[in-house]
């Protein structure tokens, strides 16, 4: 399946309702909103009808992180050769947090690896090196 299809994907996790202890649900999305990474959770009991919904910025939390790396597995944003060293280590930095050293450094690993993680997170940062004139290129990993 293509990174496009899947990252539409959301996580969908059964669970107790705290106010009538009947089956309900919690869902969990992420994806690149309008270039900002974001991630959003609903609660629903279609038992007694207690809702609750929220949102966030940024990178997940450890483990909802890990659940969305299960459910979707690890992918990799590689660059061969950067149009402009500066338009990718300012996208790097900004981006990950990174200093001005380990942004460079990341772009000119070996390997061509910038970045592994969610198809989310991926997709997301394979955009923005887009938008900077970039040609990223995104994969699935074959690391077992």
């Amino acid at each position: 399946m293509t990174p496009e299809v899947r990252s539409h994907g959301t996580l969908t996790k059964q669970v107790a309702c705290r106010q009538c202890s009947q089956a309900a649900s919690i869902t969990l999305g992420y994806g690149d909103v309008h270039g900002t990474l974001r991630s959003w959770e609903s609660f629903r009991c279609p038992h007694c009808g207690s809702m609750w919904e929220s949102d966030d910025i940024g990178f997940l939390q450890p483990e909802p992180r890990a659940r969305m790396l299960e459910a979707h597995g690890e992918w990799i944003v590689r660059m061969a050769c950067a149009k402009s060293a500066f338009n990718a280590v300012k996208v790097l930095r900004n981006a990950l947090g990174l200093d001005l050293m380990a942004a460079y450094a990341l772009l000119k690993h070996e390997s061509g690896i910038v970045f592994t993680g969610t198809v989310h997170e991926c997709l997301w940062l394979k955009r923005l090196l887009e938008r900077a004139g970039e040609s990223p290129v995104m994969a699935e990993s074959t690391v077992l």
